[in-house]
């Protein structure tokens, strides 16, 4: 079996280890059903391994007697691989009731269980995984704390606001990546003053660009004015994607702010004149629906 800490872990591969198989094959005999739930229980860990693999990619019509098995070879199995790939199967079958044996899963000893677990749980988002979640953020692997920081984003539930934050400065890129996405899906306001600073802060551009994104998927009537002070500055990336964010959300009041840097020519022109034109536009269409 791949270590999963071996391969990248960000949202496309989340989406090929976990969702579930085409239709045609999850077709799977009586026959070879029965075989694979007596295998369930041999005493060798690869047979075991490759019925688990057999059910989680082919039994999707038969998932609620698969489960209770699943959920005990994830909390229970001698053999990680066992484990990991009980979590891969719980994940792609969607097995919601195995939410409870996920949180435990988080705290395996096994750093590939512990990513396999949090993968799963950010495909069956629930609030109840949230502090076992924040508490892998902390995990001393790489990968675990992505995921944990993926999952979270899902959930979004202003709980893990605070951990978030402080992963902004996480030794990893792709940890703090998926932290600042995370916030912004969790859209939680407190995460403003923290974001625009990181946006003005030099570093890396799509990490900073990403901050510009989230600061506008926010639930705050100060991001706008965030976003405008954001535009007003320097650096050519960044106030472009905050005339981009304008664009998206911002409002009437933030029309002159955007003329008064309109410059003669250029992509930040014609970003600001599209802007400018997609903010008028939600406004008649609000006029027309009074």
């Amino acid at each position: 079996m791949i270590r999963l800490t071996a391969l990248g872990v960000g949202a496309l591969i989340a989406a090929l280890f976990i969702a579930p198989a085409p239709v045609a094959a999850q077709r799977l005999s009586d026959e070879d059903f029965q075989a694979a739930m007596q295998q369930l229980g041999s005493e060798d860990a690869d047979v075991r391994l490759e019925a688990v693999e057999t059910l989680g990619r082919r039994g999707w019509r038969r998932r609620r007697e698969i489960a209770p098995r699943l959920r005990n070879l994830l909390r229970n199995d001698p053999d990680w691989r066992v484990r990991a790939s009980s979590g891969r199967a719980i994940g792609r079958l969607s097995v919601r009731s195995a939410v409870p044996d996920l949180a435990a899963a988080l705290r395996d000893p096994q750093v590939e269980v512990r990513v396999v677990a949090a993968a799963a749980l950010w495909r069956l988002p629930d609030p109840a995984a949230v502090p076992g979640l924040i508490q892998l953020l902390e995990d001393q692997d790489a990968a675990a704390r992505q995921w944990a920081a993926l999952a979270l984003g899902v959930v979004r539930d202003r709980r893990a606001t605070p951990p978030l934050l402080r992963h902004l400065g996480d030794s990893s890129a792709e940890v703090r990546l998926d932290v600042i996405r995370s916030l912004g899906r969790v859209g939680d306001p407190s995460a403003l003053q923290p974001l625009e600073r990181f946006a003005t802060n030099s570093g890396n551009d799509d990490e900073r660009v990403e901050a510009v994104n989230s600061i506008a998927s926010l639930d705050s009537p100060d991001k706008v004015n965030a976003l405008v002070r954001l535009m007003r500055g320097d650096d050519a990336a960044i106030k472009l994607q905050a005339v981009r964010a304008l664009g998206q959300v911002g409002d009437a009041l933030a029309i002159p702010a955007l003329r008064r840097e309109r410059p003669a020519r250029g992509e930040l022109r014609a970003a600001i004149d599209e802007a400018i034109g997609a903010i008028q536009e939600r406004a008649r269409e609000a006029r027309e629906g009074d």
